[in-house]
């Protein structure tokens, strides 16, 4: 759904797939979360070569009210709830900024831990431990 605004010269609209793409980009800045996961139709039609900016986002907009819901990837050795508050703030606050829209909420989902690179704090106790 496209939400339009009638200004004086014309009509402004934001795409759900816009406000998807602005809340993908914003939660990727957060350090601890590795990745967004795509969703399994996500996954299918990056195999075929489609590339999707928002992979791993869904939004839903009401008028100027926004709903996002995000998937991803925390990296292990974080506290899940602090880094899905630390991305529900950072994708609220740009979502808003560069919209003007409000967002109502932002739904974060952590499908799954990458045990790849392990935080920091968890390196020192594993050093510490030795």
């Amino acid at each position: 759904m496209n939400t339009t605004n009638d200004q004086y010269a014309g009509t402004i609209s934001i795409s759900e797939r816009a406000i998807a793409v602005i809340a993908a980009q914003a939660a990727e800045t957060v350090d601890q979360v590795v990745s967004l996961a795509a969703s399994i139709a996500e996954g299918v039609a990056a195999k075929l070569g489609r590339e999707n900016l928002a992979a791993g986002v869904t939004a839903h907009l009401e008028g100027h009210v926004a709903e996002v819901t995000i998937r991803l990837i925390v990296r292990y050795g974080y506290r899940i709830p602090d880094v899905a508050l630390q991305v529900q703030k950072i994708v609220k606050d740009t979502v808003e900024q560069m919209t003007g829209y409000s967002v109502a909420a932002v739904h974060v989902v952590v499908q799954g831990i990458d045990f790849t690179q392990p935080s920091a704090a968890m390196e020192m106790r594993d050093d510490h431990d030795r």
